[in-house]
């Protein structure tokens, strides 16, 4: 398994209806549960994860509900080229 701390990565979302190139961080939780802080430029945005019913949530942050979508699109995107 990867040492999720230093898996950083680029993605392209729109945030209040602007296209914007995010830098994500993928953490871990204690109980090893992915969730992704996000970035813009140096400013962080959100924490977000996956939930088990595959429903985005908002850890932390204040991003609508489409920013949200956006990013989680985005991030499974990435996952699965990577893949």
């Amino acid at each position: 398994m990867a040492d999720t701390a230093d898996i950083s990565f680029n993605i392209k979302a729109h945030i209040q209806g602007a296209e914007k190139t995010l830098r994500v961080d993928q953490q871990e939780t204690s109980d090893g549960a992915p969730y992704y802080s996000c970035f813009d430029k140096d400013q962080q945005l959100a924490e977000i994860r996956k939930e088990e019913s595959n429903e985005w949530v908002q850890l932390w942050g204040e991003l609508d509900q489409a920013s949200l979508i956006s990013i989680g699109k985005a991030i499974e995107q990435k996952e699965l080229a990577s893949e």
